[in-house]
């Protein structure tokens, strides 16, 4: 979802500065119905105006994703395959082509970057908080839905509200109560609900301490 005004720019400035081929599913947010033509223009799914009811909102993000599927699976379609495979991808690729942009803001820039390169995602109040590497970025989504949209991608739901991308872990420590604490690569700390349970084949290195938490950011 993306708002037509915005404090520096507008929505379509956003659109402008991607190609053709790196636009996501959009939909458009304004107060009334001045930029639908210019919406119209960029092919976005939908254009919401505000305010938006649930019951209008759940339309437009159904119908995101069924662009965004149908796009996929036509580039599947005409995908060459190679090394005498004829697969043309797997649920795990799917699921994070799905989303294979996030959106940020921050200091009223709106930044793009990729699922990997995120370290977790943080409620926030109304809104969440994305952090990738020492950088924090707001983002207008709830956790749940990212959750829903991430899902299959590396990413985990360690607590109410922390989403965890587990590609970004360097290991994790069992302490009381069934607490996990996650320590990143970037040194950040995060830790899991109590008598969170990590699904089976999940790739980590588990430390075993007693009263010792080495090398992780108090």
């Amino acid at each position: 979802m993306l708002a037509c005004e915005l404090q520096d720019m507008t929505g379509f400035d956003v659109l402008r500065a991607l190609d053709d081929d790196e636009r996501p599913a959009t939909i458009m947010v304004a107060p009334d119905d001045r930029y639908a033509a210019e919406a119209l223009s960029f092919a976005t799914t939908d254009y919401l105006t505000r305010p938006v009811s649930a019951d209008r909102l759940a339309v437009a993000l159904t119908r995101a994703r069924s662009n965004r599927q149908r796009a996929l699976q036509d580039a599947a379609a005409h995908r060459v395959p190679t090394g005498g495979r004829t697969d043309v991808g797997c649920p795990d690729s799917l699921a994070l082509a799905l989303c294979d942009r996030l959106v940020g803001e921050r200091a009223g820039r709106i930044y793009f970057f990729s699922p990997i390169d995120v370290d977790y995602i943080e409620a926030d109040s109304n809104y969440v908080k994305i952090h990738v590497g020492s950088e924090r970025y707001i983002n207008r989504d709830s956790l749940t839905r990212l959750s829903a949209l991430l899902e299959g991608s590396g990413f985990v739901r360690i607590s109410r509200a922390v989403l965890l991308n587990l590609q970004r872990v360097s290991f994790a420590v069992r302490e009381r109560r069934g607490v996990l604490a996650f320590v990143l690569e970037s040194g950040d700390r995060v830790a899991s609900s109590i008598g969170f349970r990590l699904q089976s084949g999940a790739q980590l290195r588990i430390a075993r301490t007693r009263g010792t938490r080495r090398k992780i950011r108090e």
